[in-house]
């Protein structure tokens, strides 16, 4: 609802479809995988590279964590096309949630989600196999 109604205010005010973001869209990962190393890197590592999180939490697993780990969340919103007619108002817009996963301070790993298209990744080799049993 709150996306919605982001949405409506600033349609109201523009002609232009309009993009919201805490940051630059994150639709290649590459550069996460790639400047952010796991164990090392700081919260102020990856402050400098995606800005200040949008929000922040904690995911605690306990079959296979002993405490919880800090998340810190991103988004990027795009309102692509808003159109009304009798009544009705149909809301086309493009979503990228980024979750960062922090242990003990330091980057641990990340998740991403986009109602956009169908994502690409990859499955470490010592996990292949194992994954969703």
């Amino acid at each position: 609802m709150l996306i919605l109604a982001i949405a409506l205010a600033v349609a109201a005010c523009a002609e232009d479809p309009k993009r919201f973001a805490t940051v630059e869209a994150f639709r290649d990962t590459k550069r996460i995988e790639t400047q952010l190393q796991r164990g090392v890197s700081t919260k102020e590592d990856v402050k400098r590279m995606l800005g200040e999180p949008t929000g922040s939490g904690a995911v605690f697993m306990a079959s296979v964590q002993q405490r919880p780990q800090e998340m810190w969340f991103y988004q990027d919103i795009e309102l692509k096309d808003i159109k009304g007619s009798k009544g009705v108002l149909n809301v086309s817009f493009r979503q990228q949630i980024l979750v960062v996963i922090l242990r003990d301070g330091t980057f641990d790993g990340f998740m991403w989600f986009s109602n956009e298209e169908a994502a690409t990744g990859w499955v470490k080799d010592s996990l292949q196999g194992k994954v969703g049993r």
